[in-house]
């Protein structure tokens, strides 16, 4: 899980990624995910480090997945709303019967 933390943080850095939060406005908001998703990344790595969980420990790691499977999936619909806004930018896309 900690890795799946770790292509989070990657894909926060992404230029694609940033180029979106500019034109609409939400950097800071991506920013503050990246820090929140650096913050999980250390605790999953603590835990992975053990050789035993706790039940509470078993139960952190599962809400920390619920949290970061959500804001990867969030991620990935921005960059796809992005690649469409690009794609019916260009010319050739444009709808011919407007």
């Amino acid at each position: 899980m900690a890795e799946f933390a770790t292509n989070l943080i990657n894909s926060l850095g992404s230029a694609a990624l940033h180029e979106y939060g500019r034109i609409h406005g939400v950097m800071d908001k991506l920013e503050e995910l990246r820090r929140n998703v650096e913050t999980i990344r250390a605790v999953l790595l603590d835990l992975d480090e053990k050789q035993e969980q706790t039940n509470a420990e078993q139960n952190l790691v599962k809400n920390l997945k619920d949290v970061l499977i959500p804001a990867d999936d969030l991620l990935d619909e921005f960059l796809i709303k992005d690649m469409i806004h690009k794609r019916d930018q260009e010319p050739h896309h444009q709808n011919k019967f407007k």
